[in-house]
């Protein structure tokens, strides 16, 4: 029954167990959280989905164990190309992104969750799979949530819940949370598939036409992702998407002669463009496709979901584990959802723009795109956009919020279950003694402080002798020991 007294108890239980749900699994637990991970499908989903790594999550997830397992078995593209009427337009050259990994992985989504599993499984915990989440109901004590699997009901009460349990969350339903948002008019054909032809193994290509766009996206060994409009309803009509109907769109569109052959799977779609407009309610935080969808274009999704993990998962365990006032947690949804809303803006820009079968806007992209890509300023900030790599926390609630480059190991140098402290003035290091195991200190700054947070943005920085504003910082947020009354929530339940 549903209002089953509780029958185990965890610190954060995860609904949901694609990228979002596995990357914060594992940021907790290695952080010494207890967690449970379920998820309402009997095993994982063997379809490439979510396509693109760009180059802010595998700075990230590098330094997490899992990056540096991701490059070798990923296709790297180095440019985006346009081609319309038969020739090339211009390219968005990825290799001025401000990163180490200045290209998009190709790497299917199914090898990401197993890289992600196979690092939770060593970390000690293990996905629960075919469990529905039924109920959820916050108490002062926790989160009281009911679980069916194989027709049994449990009831676990979590200190926190984190959703992302996908597009059509029960969770975000259960608690009359809402979606807003709008789906574009546009039909949409997906394929993966191998092509024997003349197209870049290393760019991503995209082919403007007044009769439709055509995008592929190799994947290595000659199979490609292929993304398509289908305004003349070519596959709308049929039972399923089928290889001659993909290779009709592909041959209206695209000038390069080539066979498909080989199809993995196809699908037709609509676009939602939606977002909540805040991740919390509670003790129950939401991100990755539970919290916001839009366009596939770009390949931004599935990194927006484990970069929401990365940003709250530390704040969760600091805040668990008495180090950090409760208000820490208020700041996730503020500092995400101002990235959310940008790359769902220029995803429906690029989206209208990219898709139009107006005449009028086809010949005008024709004669843009080449002048306004072959200007440097313009060609540096699409790169870093699509990277991902200029997002930013700036104007938020919590610290500078500006990313911090990876720039001479410096990721290896972070303490990522707390702030690492980068100085050579003995003052600013004596100063936070205070909160010993909130702040790491290493070497390396002697023109003053630079303060870094876990996820590898800036928390605060100052010259030397300037340690007011670094203690301001830390007592607004953080717990020194011993410090009577400050912790304003802990909690038991830590892996021993």
């Amino acid at each position: 029954m549903a209002g089953q007294p509780p029958s185990a108890s965890t610190s954060v239980l995860i609904a949901g167990a694609g990228p979002t749900g596995l990357t914060a699994a594992l940021e907790l637990s290695r952080l010494g959280v207890a967690v449970r991970i379920v998820d309402r499908a009997e095993r994982p989903s063997p379809e490439s989905r979510a396509l693109a790594v760009q180059a802010r999550t595998l700075e990230l997830l590098r330094v997490r164990g899992v990056g540096d397992r991701m490059l070798p078995l990923g296709n790297r593209a180095g440019s985006a190309t346009l081609y319309a009427a038969g020739r090339r337009l211009a390219s968005i050259e990825l290799h001025r992104m401000p990163s180490e990994f200045n290209f998009i992985l190709m790497l299917a989504q199914s090898e990401t969750e197993r890289l992600l599993t196979e690092q939770l499984a060593r970390q000690g915990v293990k996905v629960e799979r075919g469990v529905t989440v039924t109920t959820v109901r916050e108490s002062a004590e926790g989160v009281d949530v009911t679980m069916r699997s194989s027709g049994a009901d449990e009831t676990v009460r979590a200190s926190y819940v984190i959703a992302a349990d996908g597009p059509h969350s029960t969770i975000r339903r259960a608690l009359g949370l809402g979606f807003a948002g709008r789906t574009l008019p546009h039909n949409y054909v997906l394929a993966d598939l191998h092509i024997d032809g003349d197209l870049p193994s290393d760019e991503v290509s995209i082919f403007l036409a007044a009769n439709g766009f055509f995008a592929v996206f190799p994947m290595g060994g000659g199979r490609f992702r292929l993304m398509a409009t289908d305004p003349g309803g070519v596959a709308t009509d049929a039972g399923e998407v089928g290889l001659a109907h993909i290779q009709v769109l592909f041959d209206r569109v695209v000038h390069v002669p080539a066979r498909l052959h080989s199809m993995n799977w196809s699908s037709r779609f609509r676009i939602n463009s939606r977002h909540m407009k805040t991740l919390r309610k509670g003790r129950v935080f939401f991100g990755g496709d539970a919290a916001h969808v839009h366009s596939p274009a770009g390949g931004q999704g599935m990194n927006l979901g484990v970069q929401d993990m990365i940003n709250l998962s530390w704040k969760l365990a600091m805040v668990l584990d008495g180090r950090a006032k409760t208000a820490v947690l208020d700041t996730y949804s503020p500092e995400r959802l101002p990235v959310i809303r940008k790359v769902i803006g220029f995803t429906e820009i690029g989206t209208r723009v990219f898709n139009s079968t107006n005449r009028a806007v086809h010949e005008a992209r024709i004669r843009m795109a080449p002048r306004a890509l072959g200007r440097s300023r313009v060609q540096e900030a699409a790169a870093a956009m699509f990277g991902q790599l200029s997002a930013d926390y700036r104007g938020g609630p919590f610290g500078a919020g500006d990313r911090v480059p990876d720039a001479d190991g410096l990721y290896d140098e972070l303490d990522l279950g707390a702030l690492t402290l980068f100085t050579d003035d003995a003052t600013a290091r004596d100063a936070t003694r205070r909160w010993d195991g909130a702040v790491t200190v290493r070497p390396g700054r002697d023109d003053g402080w630079l303060l870094v947070r876990p996820d590898g943005y800036l928390a605060a920085r100052g010259d030397t002798g300037d340690i007011a504003a670094l203690t301001d910082f830390l007592r607004e947020w953080f717990v020194a020991p011993g410090d009577v009354g400050m912790a304003d929530h802990t909690d038991a339940h830590k892996v021993t």
